[in-house]
């Protein structure tokens, strides 16, 4: 698989076709000109910055504050938590250190040009947006170094670097959501697979206590990602090399050092949290956790919601080449396949599963440096024309697809985290601008279990006594049953007040249904369920939509069900009343029928 011109042209190459990606999806792609890119889990992973620099402290309430003004009223910032009185940051602080030579530039700019230094101006979303493109590129280069430790030609190591970058859901992390951890991960962990692989075959103390810093700063980043340690038998290549590596550390005390090397790196974040909280060491994932024994191992790797295999196609050469590793050396088979099997365990066993709003499965982007590797083991051993051409066609094809779908998303024809087969079938390989958030939310998930009665439930059929429900205009419909009409002019349904009191649980989830009847094709497909919680003064402090209709269809003149569940935040003072209700968007002509509202608590 060697190409005949020289390792400076990959380089150059590459870096040309991301600097292009990066200009497509910031300054020409459907969004023009981006002015928010510091978003989602990416908000609280950067909170560190704008707490330290600009509001000098450690505690995230002048952020959380800051936030609230720039977002909807549903952003509740689900990444703080409160612990003795501090409002603490459930992330850990690698990827902002990673951020902060950016985030210095952005704050020169913006002092220098008279924007306000706030940390959240246009030059503070494109230095996060720099900074994982930067880190991109380190980890893509230090894949290379490790890939010719194994002999492998750096024209090669680059090729697959270009393939890996543009065929995984590594190019969604670093180009369309680059303020997520993933890029940053990817990018240190490959780092510290070099070394690794160093120590190995070196035995020098340097890169030992090298590795021993980076991989600190893989925890520091993510500290699920502990996990990477147990590819690192895999990176010895054989079980004799292995043990010589654990003895020389053992018996030149190595250990020692590497140990206080790892907690150097790890410093920061104890120094954090002892400010904070007087303890150097916090849980900072309140209520939430693992379900070991239920790990959802099928849907993380081939469910039409985010399956691994299913968004990131590319990684079925996992497959041909593990069996090609199984030819090679029987230690790297089972080192990498213990290593493969307890990752997919250990992140199928979330209690999101599907980890929230993301493009394919993202977790698995933090390992990728690994993946590639492996692949490229097994690309580089093909000597027959014929399977090297089946391999590249499925590349590009994966390359396209990856592309294609990145772009779905990003335009929102794929829905952030409610996709299934029907969903993924409807908007396979489809661009119309029509198709724009087509695909509707399903029901919002939640750690814990639901308690089996619900504590306060109402419903109505529209006939006689509403139960408390109020609506404008009810008809009868062919079967002499009552129901509420929607039409141009009538553009709110039966709606439900209900009055919050002050024994109100906390771990509230609700249920909203209705039936609906359209005579016209999809008429209720942009209907909407919405909640608006305000407090004592009528103030919304809390307002969210769903959509009635899940997905277009050609069925009408039939009764349907639509339906949605949805977490209600932490309740605090002042809180006065939730209001429910369908809103006919659209202005078209629909019926409603059977509202039912169902409100449970939930234990963690």
């Amino acid at each position: 698989m060697k190409l005949s011109f020289s390792n400076r042209k990959h380089i150059g190459l590459l870096l040309i076709l991301m600097a292009f990606s990066f200009a497509i999806v910031n300054f020409i792609g459907p969004s023009k000109t981006r002015k928010v890119i510091i978003d989602g889990d990416g908000s609280g992973l950067y909170a560190y910055l704008p707490a330290i620099f600009v509001f000098h402290s450690v505690d995230f309430t002048t952020v959380l504050e800051f936030e609230k003004n720039r977002r909807p009223p549903d952003y509740q910032g689900h990444y703080f938590h409160e612990v003795n009185g501090t409002l603490i940051n459930k992330f850990t602080s690698g990827q902002a250190l990673l951020q902060l030579p950016f985030f210095l530039i952005a704050y020169l700019l913006s002092f220098l040009t008279g924007l306000e230094t706030d940390g959240y101006n246009i030059f503070f979303q494109y230095a996060v947006a720099f900074a994982a493109l930067f880190w991109t590129s380190v980890a893509l280069y230090y894949f290379v170094k490790l890939a010719t430790t194994y002999k492998i030609s750096k024209e090669s190591a680059w090729l697959m670097a270009f393939i890996g970058f543009f065929g995984s859901n590594l190019f969604f992390y670093t180009m369309v959501a680059p303020s997520h951890s993933h890029a940053y991960s990817f990018s240190i962990v490959t780092i510290t697979f070099y070394f690794v692989r160093k120590s190995f075959l070196t035995q020098n103390r340097n890169t030992i206590l090298m590795a021993a810093f980076w991989f600190g700063m893989v925890v520091l980043i993510r500290p699920v990602n502990l996990i990477a340690a147990a590819a690192f038998p895999f990176l010895a290549s054989s079980l004799s090399q292995f043990r010589a590596t654990i003895k020389f550390k053992l018996f030149n005390f190595h250990f020692l050092a590497t140990t206080l090397v790892f907690l150097l790196a790890l410093s920061p974040q104890f120094i954090i949290n002892f400010l904070q909280t007087g303890k150097p060491i916090i849980y900072g994932y309140q209520n939430e956790g693992f379900y070991f024994s239920n790990p959802e191992i099928f849907n993380f790797l081939f469910s039409f919601r985010k399956g691994w295999l299913v968004y990131t196609p590319l990684m079925l050469l996992l497959i041909p080449a593990m069996a090609y590793l199984f030819k090679r050396s029987k230690y790297e088979f089972y080192t990498f396949l213990a290593f493969f099997v307890l990752l997919v365990y250990v992140f199928s066993s979330w209690w999101n599963w599907f980890y929230g709003d993301s493009f394919g499965m993202r977790p698995m982007v933090d390992l990728y440096g690994l993946f590639f590797l492996v692949i490229l083991l097994m690309i580089s051993s093909i000597k027959k024309k014929m399977p090297l051409i089946l391999t590249g066609l499925f590349i590009l094809v994966a390359i396209f697809l990856n592309l294609f779908q990145t772009w779905q998303y990003a335009v929102g024809i794929i829905h952030p985290d409610a996709m299934n087969k029907q969903a993924y079938n409807y908007v396979f390989l489809r661009s119309d601008k029509s198709l724009k958030h087509i695909v509707s939310a399903t029901d919002e998930s939640f750690y814990g279990v639901l308690q089996t009665t619900p504590f306060f439930e109402t419903n109505t059929n529209l006939e006689g006594n509403l139960n408390g429900w109020k609506t404008n205009l009810l008809v009868e419909t062919a079967n002499e049953s009552t129901a509420a009409k929607l039409t141009e002019t009538m553009h709110y349904g039966p709606s439900f007040e209900y009055q919050i009191p002050d024994s109100f649980k906390e771990n509230v989830y609700i249920y909203f249904e209705s039936k609906f009847f359209e005579p016209q094709i999809n008429a209720a497909i942009n209907a909407l369920f919405v909640v608006d919680m305000k407090d004592t003064s009528g103030r919304t402090v809390f307002y969210k939509t769903f959509k009635l209709k899940r997905l277009p269809d050609e069925i009408t003149n039939q009764w349907k069900n639509g339906s949605i569940g949805f977490k209600i935040p932490d309740f605090t003072a002042n809180l006065g009343s939730i209001k429910f209700y369908i809103w006919n968007k659209d202005k078209q002509a629909f019926l409603l029928d059977d509202l039912r509202l169902q409100f449970y608590t939930y234990e963690h």
